[in-house]
């Protein structure tokens, strides 16, 4: 009873300081579409999100968010596949368009000892850019329902990495 309490705290806290610091925050939902090279060896996979928006002029608002995807792998069998986290910050104007910087990182999920050789067997991460397109769908005065789709090219070695994100979400606020 005792962790159940502590889970319920934790939650109250993280709503306070989202009520406290955002002015909305939502939940989301939807595919990642790898392009280019890694469209040959990672799977189309879902990811979830959470995300927190502040307005800073009539026109402007700030955006954090944050989504984690497990990704199966196509060809390779060293790895069962593998766990990515990306963080977003940017500034959006007319409640639509946005740009910022992002933060990829993946660890891979090792099958086999020879995924030991790998560098992603303990973890990479890498910055890059993204681009945003928020599309409201049904706003009412406290949620607004829609779809937010990430263009994200994250700047890796040899070539680049490109990933588009395309998802559904529900916002509070």
């Amino acid at each position: 009873m005792r962790v159940e309490s502590c889970k319920i705290l934790a939650s109250l806290l993280a709503l306070f300081s989202v009520s406290t610091f955002a002015q909305t925050f939502s939940l989301e939902g939807g595919v990642n579409y790898f392009l280019f090279d890694l469209q040959k060896e990672i799977a189309i996979s879902p990811y979830g999100g959470v995300g927190f928006e502040m307005e800073l002029s009539d026109y402007t608002s700030g955006y954090l968010q944050g989504s984690y995807s497990y990704l199966r792998l196509k060809n390779n069998s060293d790895f069962h596949g593998l766990h990515q986290f990306i963080g977003r910050a940017g500034i959006e104007v007319f409640d639509c368009l946005g740009v910022g910087i992002s933060l990829a990182g993946v660890r891979g999920n090792n099958a086999t000892p020879a995924a030991e050789n790998y560098m992603l067997s303990s973890s990479e991460s890498e910055f890059g850019w993204n681009f945003r397109l928020k599309l409201n769908l049904l706003k009412f005065e406290k949620f607004t329902l829609g779809t937010k789709f990430y263009y994200d090219k994250i700047w890796t070695q040899p070539k680049n990495s490109h990933l588009l994100q395309a998802g559904i979400f529900l916002s509070l606020g």
